[in-house]
């Protein structure tokens, strides 16, 4: 009889790259007013999929920090980021995302959310490359959200537990 071995087994190209940006905005829409953010973050947490998610430090009080996110498949035939067996991700440039969803959320100064995430699905697109990530959607009730980052020299990898390390 075999006895099944009982030791985790982790998926690789899977997991999280974040680093700040010398330059980044974002709008909700042409009329309403644009937001500064410092950080971007890359998510694949499903094979062919990736999250860009802006950051962005609250507008005031309770609202510490705010995030837009683009999710979608990405257009061309391989990963948008090579992980490790830890989720720690390095980029693999260049690369598009056709964009399905947009979502934005709030959060107050403890990292608890302030309400619902508001998500809506949407026709857009993300062009990733070295040192800009740009992406733009348009809603079903026709709403539309641009944002751009120039991202800075040192990326940090941003592995499961959180913790940020310099870029290798």
């Amino acid at each position: 009889m075999e006895l099944l071995s009982a030791a985790p087994v982790r998926a690789v190209d899977f997991g999280r790259w974040q680093t700040s940006t010398s330059r980044c905005s974002w709008q909700r829409g042409p009329s309403s007013p644009r937001h500064d953010c410092q950080g971007l973050r890359l998510e694949q947490n499903l094979e062919g999929f990736l999250n860009v998610r802006f950051l962005a430090d609250g507008q005031g009080d309770p609202i510490a920090l705010e995030q837009l996110v683009f999710a979608g498949a990405l257009e061309s035939d391989h990963g948008a980021m090579r992980c490790d067996s830890d989720g720690r991700c390095r980029p693999q440039w260049p690369a598009r995302l056709a964009v399905a969803t947009v979502a934005d959320a709030s959060f107050n100064q403890r990292g608890l959310v302030m309400g619902l995430p508001r998500t809506h699905l949407a026709r857009g697109h993300c062009q990733l490359e070295r040192t800009r990530v740009h992406c733009q959607a348009r809603g079903q009730g026709g709403e539309t959200w641009i944002a751009e980052a120039e991202l800075s020299g040192q990326p940090a990898h941003n592995g499961p537990a959180g913790t940020m390390r310099a870029a290798d």
